[in-house]
């Protein structure tokens, strides 16, 4: 089975309203990893119903930029399984299950998801899911419920959600308290090899570039792979600060050299730069090389689908 955690980039995920068109028309152009058509809190519910039936061209045409498309859906009795009927469809890569509390809410969805699979001809299992804890209840059950699928490929903490349902203020106050909530993403994550994505902080705060770009910062050097965003001019903020850094990847190279020759000459503890290099060090270095190594190429591919829709080389 992919280690999701070492082979899908997702550094930037782009949520937008499905229903607003100025939007998604130029999505295929805002480079974020991953395109999230909005069925949920950003579609009054007024709109819900007819914007459903437009998801499938909506998928179409922002897949054009080379980004994943993920759809996220209303996970409710009354709107989910009809937002997961009119969303499957052979572009779509993945959908954003928000609010998940059991293990059967799951297991509903993945079986539902084969029948379709299966019915739209798509290979079986193409179709991901993005699970969001966002209730206490949801939060006491995640290691179990990250076990119940394997379309499963990330683990998000909703921060504003989940905070109502804790009696939290989202705020610098609360800092340490919710550093308990976004740990246990983390390492659950990590721990069934998911995607850990999230900020170490709110994603309402997209007006301030500043406090963006210190929160993905922090979110990365505490584990997190990504984080979602609700405007496009924080996507490259996400996209930079979940890469490795050139500091990053030059001292990286300089660990895997070093302790090669090591190995070749017996040597399996070394020093550089004063510090002491070993077998850990040796695979954390890999790991960071094969991550800019996959980030490279996804920026290429993504680059070379947005050129063969706009007729040209990008000037960005």
């Amino acid at each position: 089975m992919m280690n999701a955690t070492e082979h899908v980039i997702r550094r930037s995920r782009l949520i937008m309203p499905a229903h607003v068109r100025r939007f998604t028309s130029k999505a295929h152009l805002r480079n974020a990893d991953a395109i999230v058509l909005d069925l949920e809190d950003s579609v009054p519910f007024s709109e819900k119903h007819s914007t459903r039936k437009l998801i499938q061209e909506l998928t179409a045409d922002v897949s054009k930029g080379g980004s994943e498309v993920i759809v996220r859906v209303n996970h409710t009795k009354e709107l989910l399984r009809e937002d997961i009927e009119y969303s499957v469809c052979p572009e779509l890569d993945g959908l954003y299950i928000p609010k998940v509390e059991s293990v059967d809410q799951l297991k509903h969805i993945d079986e539902l998801l084969s029948e379709l699979e299966k019915e739209r001809k798509i290979p079986h299992g193409q179709i991901k899911l993005g699970v969001t804890i966002e209730t206490i209840k949801g939060y006491l059950k995640v290691e179990e419920i990250i076990q119940s699928s394997d379309r499963i490929d990330s683990l998000t903490l909703g921060a504003e959600d989940f905070s109502l349902d804790a009696g939290m203020e989202l705020c610098e106050e609360t800092y340490k308290g919710f550093l308990i909530p976004r740990m246990k993403m983390v390492f659950v994550a990590r721990a069934y090899n998911k995607l850990p994505l999230g900020l170490m902080g709110s994603i309402a705060n997209y007006n301030d570039e500043k406090i963006v770009e210190r929160n993905a910062a922090l979110a990365y050097k505490h584990g997190f792979l990504g984080a979602s965003c609700i405007h496009p001019k924080n996507v490259e903020i996400l996209n930079r600060c979940f890469s490795p850094s050139i500091e990053e990847i030059t001292f990286s190279r300089k660990v895997i050299s070093l302790f090669e020759d090591g190995l070749a000459n017996g040597k399996a503890s070394l020093q550089l730069d004063d510090k002491m290099i070993d077998y850990a060090h040796y695979r954390k270095a890999n790991k960071i090389i094969d991550r800019h190594t996959r980030i490279v190429e996804f920026e290429n591919k993504k680059r070379l689908a947005r050129e063969l829709v706009e007729g040209g080389p990008l000037i960005e």
